[in-house]
């Protein structure tokens, strides 16, 4: 018997397993009390909730090969989609929106390859529009993350993140 784990999973797994869970050292306060209070204008912007590797399991997609938009910063994805390769085939995707996960579908056909470098998604009345901003890649490996913004259109307004779009096997 063989254990296979669908792609999405494992994309998801693959960037949980990225992520730093080491202990912090302990603080020592009398170092503490010298410090200056941090400057909230230098500090960096707080990572959205992203999606857990259930709330990818759970949506089911469809497709053989998967994209994946990671926040910078963070260690899970924020939207990931699912496409077969056939030109013929529509990506499916989910997208944390706050305590929300959405279900997504591709704003036009051409399968796996028509995500590659970004696409567009809707859902109702939100639109979600992945653009690779520079082709080259700012990693290794077979399937190297590309640098990409992550555009949220809904009647609350424009959200825009920034991050790597991961696509591949």
């Amino acid at each position: 018997m063989t254990c296979r784990i669908p792609l999405v999973a494992a994309v998801a797994l693959a960037l949980a397993a990225c992520s730093d869970d080491s202990a912090e050292k302990p603080v020592d306060p009398a170092v503490e009390a010298t410090r200056p209070p941090p400057d909230p204008a230098l500090a960096p912007p707080q990572a959205r909730q992203a999606l857990l590797a259930e709330d990818i399991a759970g949506a089911a997609l469809a497709g053989e090969l998967s994209c994946a938009f990671v926040e910078r910063g963070a260690a899970n994805p924020l939207l990931v989609a699912s496409a077969d390769v056939i030109d013929s085939a529509r990506a499916e995707g989910v997208l944390r929106l706050g305590p929300s996960v959405l279900r997504l579908r591709g704003a036009a056909t051409g399968g796996f390859n028509a995500m590659v470098y970004g696409a567009l998604f809707t859902s109702g009345e939100l639109e979600a529009r992945v653009t690779v901003t520079s082709r080259t890649p700012t990693g290794d490996g077979e399937s190297p993350p590309l640098p990409a913004r992550l555009e949220i259109d809904s009647p609350a307004g424009l959200q825009q993140v920034e991050g790597e779009w991961i696509c591949g096997p």
